[in-house]
């Protein structure tokens, strides 16, 4: 599906086609979308997380969302790190905070916690552990 938010084109695709949908927007001469600027979790809390990136063209300047989604039990969506380089570490910091995996990451680990961190802390069901630092 394909809305317009002022001026900000907003695609809502299923995951398995992302992966197409993003080159097309990257190579369409209509959007020429070159510059990847962020990726965002959302978790909903009713067990949908989502994945939105924010692209956009230098030349064109175009600007386009791409949302997709997957439940808290399949947290899956299709990197895009192939078709933008600088997903790499965007994505990487949506794993750590919300849990999401995105498939065929060439280095999916976390980026800001520690390997044994328990949980993703932006999950609206985190629950941080008890430390003897807060008083817990």
């Amino acid at each position: 599906m394909v809305s317009v938010l002022h001026d900000l084109v907003v695609i809502d695709v299923p995951r398995e086609g992302l992966v197409d949908v993003a080159r097309l927007v990257r190579d369409d001469p209509a959007t020429r979308c070159d510059l990847y600027s962020v990726n965002a979790g959302v978790d909903t809390g009713t067990g949908e997380m989502r994945s939105v990136t924010f692209v956009g063209g230098t030349t064109t300047h175009a600007f386009v969302m791409l949302r997709t989604s997957c439940s808290v039990e399949d947290p899956h969506v299709p990197t895009l790190s192939g078709v933008w380089e600088g997903a790499n570490w965007c994505e990487r910091e949506t794993y750590d905070m919300f849990g999401i995996e995105f498939d065929d990451h060439p280095d999916l680990r976390r980026i800001f916690l520690e390997e044994s961190f328990p949980g993703h802390p932006l999950r609206k069901s985190f629950l941080p552990p008890r430390s003897d630092a807060r008083g817990g």
